[in-house]
């Protein structure tokens, strides 16, 4: 039996513009983005038993089909034309359906994964069939700072990018990205759209700069907001502590406030992190792939 443990990154959007939806039904974006170390650990073993299990701690997620990871590892399977069994276990502690990333993290760690068991595939394949299985997996193939373009497949990955440190305060909410992406066709029906599109280069070299404040932009807040308003009202709780850079990260719900001095992050993060009401995590951006535990 072979065997690799990893670390699973989450990531933040520090922007996120929508562009548009494309006759496929799929919206073209561009996001600035940032992995964090706020992590799943994954185990994935090879074993004479056919199929492929799942299991889990931490957080209750899917153990079938519907987990990103069981589908990554099919895709794998199939691509490869490997005849083996796997046992996948996931200690959870990304919380899902905050924008955060988790489930295509995981997808992205069991591909690489399973390549660096098996030497199996290309990179260049790996790439290739990430977007089959969600928007943000082809980023964290690389984790690095990254701008990602198309419907998140399109990758180019930004050098130098500072490692800035997050306070993500993460609500009891499970918000639904389809929902989103709906609500945003509604709110943009007949409508110029969501404001005037970034260079998103221009953006970069801000964020490299060494003043406070950052060009934050979500085209989803508004209409998470609109179906969440409690997400909203998370986000007043940070915008409350005279913290200036603060946003929602992906579809939501999960908001953040961003820094680029860690005192100052963790100032913030020693006072919610006692809160009954929300999850607070302390996160750092980090630069280069999952590590090995």
């Amino acid at each position: 039996m072979s065997s690799i443990k990893l670390l699973s990154p989450a990531k933040v959007n520090l922007t996120l513009e929508v562009l548009g939806k494309r006759p496929d039904g799929y919206h073209e974006i561009r996001s600035l983005l940032q992995p964090v170390d706020l992590f799943d650990e994954l185990m994935i073993e090879t074993t004479e038993v056919d199929g492929i299990q799942i299991s889990s701690s931490g957080i209750e997620i899917p153990q079938g089909e519907d987990n990103l990871a069981w589908k990554a590892a099919d895709l794998f399977l199939k691509e490869s034309r490997l005849d083996t069994g796997l046992a996948i276990t996931i200690k959870k502690k990304i919380p899902p359906g905050s924008g955060l990333g988790g489930g295509s993290g995981n997808a992205a760690a069991v591909l690489m994964g399973l390549n660096r068991l098996t030497d199996a595939l290309p990179e260049e394949t790996l790439f290739g069939i990430a977007p089959r299985l969600g928007a943000d997996v082809a980023f964290f193939l690389r984790s690095v700072a990254s701008v990602a373009e198309g419907i998140g497949e399109r990758i180019t990955v930004i050098k130098d990018f500072p490692l800035l440190y997050y306070v993500i305060l993460c609500p009891n909410l499970h918000v639904s990205t389809a929902d989103v992406y709906t609500k945003w066709d509604e709110l943009n029906t007949g409508s110029p759209g969501p404001g005037p599109s970034l260079d998103i280069f221009e953006i970069v070299e801000r964020f490299k700069g060494e003043t406070g404040d950052f060009p934050l932009r979500n085209d989803l807040e508004k209409p998470a907001f609109e179906l969440h308003p409690e997400i909203k009202a998370f986000r007043q709780i940070l915008s409350s502590l005279d913290v200036k850079n603060v946003l929602m990260t992906g579809s939501g719900s999960a908001v953040y406030a961003v820094f680029r001095e860690e005192f100052e992050a963790y100032e913030i993060y020693e006072y919610l992190k006692t809160s009954p009401t929300f999850q607070v995590f302390f996160a750092t951006g980090i630069r280069g792939w999952h590590r090995l535990i």
